[in-house]
């Protein structure tokens, strides 16, 4: 299994170290000014491992990388190194001793090699640059027959997202073979949300099917492609279920703010489209993220906010947008987020 862990780090990028003692290997990747690390170290060939002991090894390996000329043989002289992450990655049978390491020091994970599993504890960091994935699957990966391809696996396919998308497509080519979906009373007539419909009509069904609906080509675009890159990435951290109730219900609270903020300013127009519902998967991207502690395979919460701004700031800086429906699609999205998304967490 240690081979099949090792492989896992390697496939992300990562360089092999062999340093003493031989229960220990580094894997290091170089970016910009400074490395990622990762210290693995087997307990099945230690009795103990101390405190004290792991912060050696841990100065030890810093000191290879924090040197103006480096001191790794394949390393080019003269690199300057500003910055170093170090992550622990304890490997064995032994979780006391991963417990009581992980609680008292900082970026130590932990690998149960007889449950296959990857232990990180609620004060150890979330991810790191992505490795979490590659190191939870590496067991799934293993266990597949006539296929040596470590990045494939059909468990970590998009299924709810792709079907969403493909879902979307085909409305909107049956409503473009059938009229003009640029026209405002073609889309309102065809299943499009208008104000007076609902509040005379009672037609509150248009809430949910102007979720599908798009005007032309680029508006049917411009969202599958936002809904693809997130919706994906929530799916795989989340489940298909859940990610697929994220967005309905994004999609519907996102219509609905949209109606009563129309009835409030008196302001009237026809709305139609998935960006609430996609703004609701970002809004469930970003309590993910949370939720890992600030970090989950490549994404902060800085940067998943700052696009989340962006987005909005760019629709309420354009003509002709519904704002109101992206606002309660993001809000939607990360409340239910709040409720269905838990990771699990190990407690000191």
């Amino acid at each position: 299994m240690n081979r099949e862990i090792e492989q896992a780090i390697l496939t992300e990028g990562y360089r092999f170290c062999r340093v003493q003692p031989e229960n220990i290997g580094v894997f290091y990747k170089y970016y910009q000014q400074g490395f990622h690390v990762v210290m693995m170290i087997s307990l099945e060939d230690t009795q103990a491992l101390t405190v004290e002991q792991h912060q050696v090894m841990q100065e030890r390996v810093m000191d290879l990388f924090y040197h103006p000329q480096g001191r790794l043989a394949d390393f080019p002289e003269g690199y300057p190194v500003y910055h170093v992450e170090l992550l622990t990655l304890l490997s064995g049978n032994n979780t006391d001793m991963m417990h009581q390491l992980c609680c008292m020091q900082k970026n130590v994970w932990g690998y149960d090699m007889k449950q296959g599993r990857l232990i990180i504890y609620e004060n150890q960091p979330g991810d790191f640059w992505g490795l979490k994935n590659a190191l939870e699957n590496c067991r799934a990966e293993s266990k597949s027959t006539g296929s040596t391809n470590p990045g494939f696996s059909l468990k970590g396919l998009s299924y709810t997202t792709i079907a969403i998308a493909a879902i979307n497509v085909i409305v909107y080519l049956i409503l473009e073979i059938l009229g003009d979906t640029q026209d405002p009373f073609y889309i309102a007539s065809h299943g499009g949300m208008y104000p007076e419909f609902i509040q005379i009509n009672h037609q509150w069904w248009r809430i949910f099917t102007a979720m599908f609906i798009h005007f032309g080509l680029p508006h049917l675009v411009n969202n599958m492609v936002i809904f693809c890159c997130v919706g994906s990435r929530l799916e795989r951290a989340a489940g298909h279920f859940k990610m697929f109730v994220i967005y309905m219900l994004s999609g519907i609270g996102g219509g609905l703010l949209s109606y009563f903020m129309m009835l409030y300013s008196g302001d009237y127009a026809v709305s139609a489209g998935a960006s609430g519902a996609v703004f609701g998967t970002i809004g469930g991207l970003i309590w993910v993220v949370i939720r890992h502690r600030g970090r989950f395979k490549g994404l902060t919460v800085k940067g998943m906010i700052l696009m989340a701004v962006l987005s909005l700031y760019y629709g309420f800086s354009t003509i002709g947008i519904d704002n109101w429906c992206h606002v309660g699609g993001i809000l939607t999205g990360f409340l239910v987020a709040m409720i269905l998304y838990h990771k699990k967490v190990e407690n000191c």
